[in-house]
């Protein structure tokens, strides 16, 4: 998975982080460690972790974060502390993630063993995975397919890529999502880690 992580990474990187002049990214892994904790992070902690003036990190927070009432971030970048549609259970904690490839990325950025909880969202069939770093253990059930899409918004990530980018079931459920989003496509679960077979662009 290594080459396709990589190749994902960039292309989010030169789209996200263009704008920032960040030279790198791994201000994200720290927020995420701090989120497997289990709770929100204060505004003063993430001001910390990220290590830019705190305008940047302001304007990088707006983009990339949620935050509550009060303030505190509670997702960031993918990977989130409220409930959504996909569940990321990592050393005994319930995590979730916005989209179905930020799971699949997450296991091995952050070098754990991950079980995956989602659903198809066509018939709303339980789907499950394991994950061990860059390796996947298994599926259930067996193959899966996974929607795609290449335009980016990148002003409303969840909305023009999240929201979009499912797992499937079976190709007859992938085939109706297919139909419904024509401007989208479906592939295999390994075929989506061949670079070639995946793109993504700003709108």
């Amino acid at each position: 998975m290594k080459n396709q992580r990589k190749y994902i990474d960039g292309q989010l990187n030169d789209i996200l982080f263009s704008e920032f002049k960040i030279k790198n990214s791994d201000f994200i892994l720290r927020i995420f460690q701090e989120l497997m904790l289990g709770s929100s992070i204060s505004k003063n902690r993430f001001y910390k972790l990220i290590k830019v003036s705190k305008d940047k990190a302001d304007a990088i927070l707006n983009k990339l974060g949620e935050t509550d009432v009060q303030g505190n971030i509670i997702a960031f970048s993918g990977l989130s502390t409220v409930p959504t549609k996909h569940r990321f259970i990592v050393n005994g904690k319930m995590l979730y993630t916005w989209c179905v490839v930020d799971a699949i990325l997450f296991a091995e950025w952050l070098d754990v063993e991950v079980n995956v909880h989602s659903s198809d969202p066509i018939d709303s069939s339980p789907i499950e995975l394991q994950i061990n770093g860059s390796q996947l253990l298994w599926t259930t059930p067996y193959p899966l397919f996974i929607s795609w899409v290449e335009s980016v918004d990148t002003c409303n990530i969840k909305g023009s890529l999240c929201n979009h980018v499912s797992f499937f079931a079976s190709e007859r459920t992938a085939k109706q999502w297919l139909k419904n989003n024509p401007d989208g496509k479906i592939l295999t679960l390994e075929d989506f880690f061949e670079p070639k077979n995946i793109g993504m662009k700003c709108c």
